[in-house]
């Protein structure tokens, strides 16, 4: 079941996104799958608090008037030799961060509409939602671990779609680091600078999230 500031997200990012052309996926669409199938997605519960992430065709899924209601982290276009786009966004009601990546057309062929849970966004289907776990575990090694929470996702989404994942070993997971220096640039967001996006100063930021 989708918690309170999920469900108050969503329905203050709703008018800014064009439905047809974005999709929840993430923790928040593996809970969906999970609870439809009358199971529970585990959370770390050391981690920190949860986001919401979409994948969309194009960034301009995302409409400028979403400025305001929520404020911007990260705006990455594409790029010489960076052929994706980011939009990261903070909830100034919830505090919750929105994610919008890119993705491939085909994603879309199973994705599905649940008016009554997900306020009429599409939710990824589970295979899709493994195989982007599975190619992040693909290339996790003690040298570049990545986050367990990839793992267990994994696991959960495999018993829902009724396939096996092969295990893997402990030393290639380590905890996320979140940045905390307010100094910081991103060479991406210098590069993508749009005036319909404008980027929050850091701080105000880190005050909603505590990291950067």
């Amino acid at each position: 079941m989708m918690n309170d500031d999920v469900h108050l997200c969503l329905s203050r990012l709703r008018p800014h996104v064009d439905l047809a052309r974005a999709a929840l996926t993430g923790g928040v669409a593996i809970a969906h799958h999970a609870a439809a199938r009358g199971r529970q997605r585990s959370r770390d519960p050391g981690a920190v608090r949860g986001d919401v992430d979409l994948v969309a065709a194009h960034a301009d899924a995302v409409a400028p008037s979403v400025v305001g209601p929520f404020i911007v982290s990260h705006f990455h276009r594409p790029q010489p030799g960076y052929a994706k786009f980011l939009i990261q966004l903070v909830d100034v009601a919830s505090g919750l961060r929105v994610d919008v990546f890119s993705c491939d057309d085909n994603v879309w062929d199973d994705a599905t509409r649940d008016v009554v849970v997900a306020g009429g966004f599409r939710v990824l289907a589970p295979e899709r939602i493994l195989e982007h776990k599975l190619a992040i575990l693909a290339q996790a090694s003690a040298e570049r671990p990545v986050d367990e929470k990839h793992y267990r996702d994994a696991r959960l989404l495999a018993e829902l779609c009724a396939c096996e994942i092969p295990e893997r070993a402990p030393n290639v997971f380590a905890s996320t680091v979140y940045g905390h220096d307010l100094t910081t640039r991103c060479a991406r967001c210098d590069a993508s600078r749009d005036p319909h996006f404008p980027l929050a100063p850091k701080p105000d930021v880190y005050e909603m999230l505590g990291y950067v």
